[in-house]
């Protein structure tokens, strides 16, 4: 019988990881709220190619086909665009790690959580690409990086707690402790690290998949030998 869980795609391992859907809201239909978010959308696409700092609201207003002063009337600012997108950032990253409710925890369920997680990065590269930067120009985003920090660290922790209580892992509380601080580490720094010893600006899928193996071999050897396998096996590199 075949194992739906082995045939399944994890890891972004064979493609870019898909985004996770942010929660649904209400758009309005009148010009100005549709100029924003056009706004945003541009900026975020624009970010993410070349990096914040080689974009200028004249390059956004250009993409847009409009003028700085239309972009100018609903941001001040490139510093307010950014934390407009963060915005997006805390949200979706926060509605990733809620409890799932009604539905049955499983370790395919937990290796969901890893899916969406770098689909997140990938779609706000940007920011984890240039998280360093951000938060010293950017005012206020900072504090509000640090309070994200510490409700993931809590959401995470608790995930992490659930794998030794369904018996998918063998940790001590100081071991949870600092597997909690390192991933947070990883998956926050893994892209200033690509760029920095690869000496390059961009960000590819390759470093995506990269990321997530490094991530994977922080708890895998915590894994009991069933678990350990199968992610052992959804992140083997093919062979040549």
């Amino acid at each position: 019988m075949s194992n739906p869980t082995a045939s399944r795609v994890y890891f972004a391992l064979q493609k870019p990881p898909v985004p996770a859907p942010m929660p649904a809201k209400k758009r309005s239909t009148t010009e100005p709220s549709d100029t924003r978010e056009r706004i945003l959308e541009a900026a975020l696409a624009l970010f993410n190619a070349d990096g914040s700092h080689a974009v200028s609201t004249r390059h956004i207003a250009a993409r847009l086909a409009i003028s700085p002063g239309n972009l100018y009337y609903h941001f001040a600012n490139k510093e307010e665009i950014v934390l407009c997108l963060y915005e997006r950032i805390e949200t979706q990253l926060e509605a990733i790690l809620a409890p799932r409710a009604g539905e049955t925890q499983t370790f395919d369920t937990v290796l969901r959580y890893l899916d969406d997680i770098f689909g997140h990065l990938w779609e706000f590269r940007f920011f984890y690409r240039d998280v360093n930067s951000l938060l010293r120009e950017v005012p206020g985003l900072k504090e509000r990086y640090r309070d994200l920090a510490e409700r993931v660290r809590i959401r995470s922790r608790a995930i992490f707690d659930s794998m030794v209580a369904a018996g998918w892992m063998d940790a001590s509380p100081e071991q949870l402790d600092l597997l909690t601080t390192n991933a947070w580490i990883v998956l926050t720094q893994w892209f200033t690290h690509r760029q920095v010893v690869d000496r390059r600006r961009t960000i590819q899928s390759s470093d995506i998949r990269e990321g997530i193996r490094h991530f994977v071999a922080l708890f895998s050897p915590l894994l009991r030998s069933p678990q350990r396998k199968l992610v052992e096996r959804m992140t083997a590199r093919p062979a040549v």
